[in-house]
């Protein structure tokens, strides 16, 4: 791309000027129009020959990947030898087509997000772009499930957000048998383990609440509502000191120390759980004992459990003594009658 807006205002100009082929274009009358487009749209009052000269260079090289057919006609007037040349007509490289695939492979992957204006017809044109040019095998791929429930409205509340609007959430939890009705101002959309969660909050009683996108059973503006701006919390160090979304505003971190066997060391070493893992002490038997400072939260637990007999909580007690408990529960799930 130009390395500036200067040049790129020069560039379209002398592409157009190239292109209305009913008059010839001399070096001087390039330079004069690249000067009247700038001092129009930039209040730049002079351009030299020199930098006009500069830009049909790079108009006709491989810097930009332009190739602008330009030629000299009687060693005096400049013109494309193609008439139907434009640089804003380009066809896609090889390099533009490989990155533009990356792209689509991930950003493919947060249709969710399709209630955004546009969004989602700028996506199809641009994927239906990319296949035009050549055949093209998906490479990427990230873990998503594009058939949770909630998911349709990522994008309602992700405009609700911005506009800073107060909404009214219908809502049921598995642990409720009907539906109830919160009046909250939302301020961060969240994923975790392939689910997402608006945090948001509420004034009667007064809480910050992580509320389950699929258990939404419908969302509205709340037009008798205020939106309460986010004093509480924020949002760029909320989730730092936890795995997973949920805790309360005023939750301590704790340090945690934990054990891995050989098995399970390599992998712990090399994808840290947390953001504050430290290397406590690597032993004899390939075992690694390591410390982190987060929220004691369900998510932690269920992380933890997951590790089976791969690990050993050390501290706190109380969180060692919990998963102790958990896991000699699961054990009387599977005795033997």
């Amino acid at each position: 791309m130009p390395q500036n807006k200067s040049t790129l205002i020069r560039l379209r100009t002398i592409d157009s000027c190239l292109r209305r082929r009913y008059k010839k274009w001399t070096l001087e009358d390039l330079r004069q129009a690249c000067e009247d487009a700038l001092y129009d749209m930039e209040g730049i009052d002079y351009v030299s020959k020199r930098t006009t000269q500069r830009d049909i260079e790079l108009m006709r090289g491989d810097k930009l990947g332009y190739f602008a057919p330009i030629v000299v006609k009687d060693r005096k007037y400049y013109m494309y030898s193609d008439p139907d040349y434009s640089i804003t007509d380009m066809p896609l490289t090889q390099h533009d087509i490989a990155e533009l695939r990356s792209a689509m492979d991930i950003i493919s992957h947060f249709r969710g997000f399709k209630g955004m204006k546009g969004a989602e017809d700028i996506l199809t044109r641009l994927q239906d772009r990319i296949e035009q040019q050549d055949e093209h095998d998906q490479v990427v791929f990230i873990e998503t499930n594009t058939r949770l429930k909630g998911l349709n409205f990522l994008g309602q509340l992700y405009d609700h957000i911005i506009r800073k609007e107060p909404i009214l959430v219908c809502y049921q939890s598995f642990k409720s048998d009907r539906e109830h009705r919160f009046h909250v101002s939302p301020y961060i959309l969240k994923e975790f383990n392939n689910r997402w969660f608006l945090i948001c909050y509420r004034s009667k009683p007064a809480e910050v609440l992580t509320l389950a996108l699929d258990r939404m059973v419908s969302v509205r503006r709340d037009d008798n509502g205020t939106f309460i701006k986010n004093t509480f919390f924020n949002p760029k160090t909320y989730f730092d000191e936890m795995v997973g979304v949920t805790r309360g505003v005023d939750s301590q971190t704790i340090q945690v120390v934990l054990r891995f066997d050989e098995n399970q060391a390599p992998y712990v070493l090399t994808k840290p759980l947390h953001c504050s893992q430290k290397v406590m002490e690597r032993h004899e038997d390939g075992s690694v004992t390591i410390s982190i400072r987060v929220v004691w939260n369900l998510e932690l637990e269920r992380l933890l459990i997951g590790y089976a007999e791969h690990l050993e909580v050390i501290s706190p007690r109380q969180l060692r003594q919990r998963i102790r408990n958990k896991f000699l529960m699961a054990y009387s799930a599977y005795k033997t009658k």
